[in-house]
C-alpha cells in the first residue's frame, strides 16, 4: 500500500559561533527518510557579533541569522508570515521543535493550521529546586515528545509532563575506516566539541599541559569559538593543540577520528552527545567527565572524571591528566575501552535503530 505523503518542519536555534549536534541530527534524518517523508529546516543563528537580520532561503532550509537581544516574538511572527505560502501546500504536517526556545513557533504553526507537534529535547535545562517553585511545562501542547536519552525523563517529572513520550537515541551510520593510525610515537587525542564553554575544553588544557611534559602527543580540536576565548590560543600556542575550528568538512572530520587514539570529552552538560557516538563509532576509548548523560552514554566504556558543582563547573585537571596517562600507557585498557565502545554503538547508537523509531512516530502521528 502506498504510504501517505508526510512533510516535516524541523525547528532550530543556535549560536552560530560553535558546532551544533542538532545540525548532524537533521543531516542524518533528512539523509535517511524514505521518498514520502518531505522535510524543510528552518533555523535561527544567533551571535552577538550581528547587527541585524539575514535571512537565506533555499529548498531545504530557511536559515535567520540575527542578534541576541531581537524580539523572539516578532521574529516568530515575521517567519511564520515568510513560510506561510510553503506551508499551505504541506500535507500531513508535523512541526519538531529540536531546542526549548522554539517551541512558540511551533505552537503558533499550530494555532493558525491543522498539523501535529513533536517536541525534542536535545539539552539538558536548567532546574530550579526551590521548594515549592512550579516550573511551567513547556511541552505542554506537543502531541508528541522525543528524549533521546533516558535521561530525559527526569524534566518531564520535573515538569510534570503528562505528553506521550519515547526515547530515541541519536545514531550515526556506522563510518568506513579507510586509514591506518600514522606509525610516528605520537599520541593523538580528539575533542570534537569546540570551545563552547559549557563543553569544557578550556577546563582540560592543564590536564594536556601536564601530559605533554611526559609523552609526545597531539590533540585534534574541532569546532568553533566565540572571540573571548582568543586570547586564550596564545596561551597554549606552546602546547601541541591543532585547533581546526569550525568545520563541516566530512572529509576532513573523518582523518581526525581514524588519526586519534582517544576521544576526549569535559561536557558540563549534555544529552546524546553525536562526537560521543562517532568515538565509540571509531573504535577509540573515551575520557569523560561524570555528567549524568555522559555515563548514561559511555557506561562501562570510558575513564571518567569528577565534575564540580555550579555554574563554573571545575574538572580536577591532576585526575584528568592521571587518566590520559592511563590510556596512554596501558595498551590493554586501550583495547577494552575500545570494545566495550564499539560495541556499545552497535547496541544503541545505529542510524537505523534511530531513523526507524523516529518514522514509526511519525507514521502513528498522521
Amino acid at each position: 500500500m502506498k504510504k501517505k505523503q508526510i512533510n516535516i518542519i524541523e525547528l532550530d536555534a543556535r549560536d552560530a559561533r560553535y558546532q551544533s549536534g542538532i545540525a548532524t541530527y537533521f543531516n542524518v534524518l533528512r539523509d535517511g527518510m524514505p521518498d514520502y517523508i518531505n522535510t524543510y529546516n528552518i533555523v535561527f543563528y544567533r551571535s552577538p557579533e550581528y547587527k541585524e537580520i539575514h535571512i537565506k532561503n533555499t529548498d531545504q532550509e530557511l536559515q535567520i541569522y540575527h542578534p541576541d537581544t531581537i524580539s523572539v516574538v516578532s521574529m516568530f511572527e515575521t517567519v511564520f508570515a515568510f513560510v506561510w505560502p510553503k506551508l499551505q501546500n504541506m500535507t500531513n504536517l508535523i512541526v519538531k521543535s529540536d531546542c526549548l526556545s522554539c517551541e512558540g513557533l511551533a505552537y503558533m504553526i499550530k494555532s493558525r493550521m491543522y498539523c501535529k507537534t513533536i517536541g525534542v529535547l536535545h539539552c539538558q535545562p536548567t532546574m530550579n529546586l526551590a521548594p515549592g517553585f512550579v516550573p511551567g511545562d513547556p511541552y505542554f501542547n506537543m502531541d508528541h515528545i522525543i528524549l533521546v536519552g533516558d535521561n530525559g525523563r527526569k524534566y518531564m517529572d520535573y515538569w510534570r509532563c503528562k505528553r506521550p513520550f519515547d526515547v530515541i537515541y541519536n545514531g550515526v551510520e556506522k563510518p568506513k575506516i579507510t586509514h591506518k593510525k600514522p606509525k610516528d610515537n605520537v599520541f593523538r587525542f580528539i575533542f570534537a566539541n569546540g570551545w563552547s564553554p559549557h563543553k569544557g575544553f578550556a577546563k582540560i588544557i592543564p590536564a594536556i599541559r601536564q601530559v605533554a611534559k611526559k609523552h609526545k602527543i597531539e590533540v585534534f580540536v574541532l569546532g568553533g569559538h566565540s572571540r573571548e576565548v582568543e586570547p586564550l590560543f596564545e596561551e597554549i600556542k606552546d602546547l601541541p593543540i591543532i585547533n581546526l575550528g569550525l568545520t563541516n568538512d566530512q572529509k576532513k572530520i573523518r582523518e581526525c577520528y581514524e588519526k586519534a587514539d582517544c576521544a576526549l570529552f569535559a561536557s558540563q552538560t549534555e544529552a546524546c552527545s553525536f562526537a560521543g557516538i562517532e568515538a565509540m563509532a571509531y573504535n577509540l576509548p573515551v575520557i569523560s567527565t561524570n555528567e549524568s548523560a555522559m555515563v548514561e552514554m559511555f557506561g562501562p566504556a570510558a575513564l571518567f572524571v569528577e565534575m564540580g558543582p555550579g555554574p563554573e563547573f571545575a574538572v580536577n585537571a591532576t585526575e584528568y591528566a592521571k587518566q590520559m596517562l592511563r590510556i596512554i600507557e596501558d595498551k590493554a585498557l586501550r583495547v577494552k575501552l575500545s570494545a566495550l565502545g564499539y560495541s556499545r554503538y552497535l547496541s544503541r547508537y545505529t542510524l537505523k535503530k534511530m531513523l526507524s523509531k523516529t518514522i514509526d512516530i511519525y507514521n502513528s502521528l498522521v
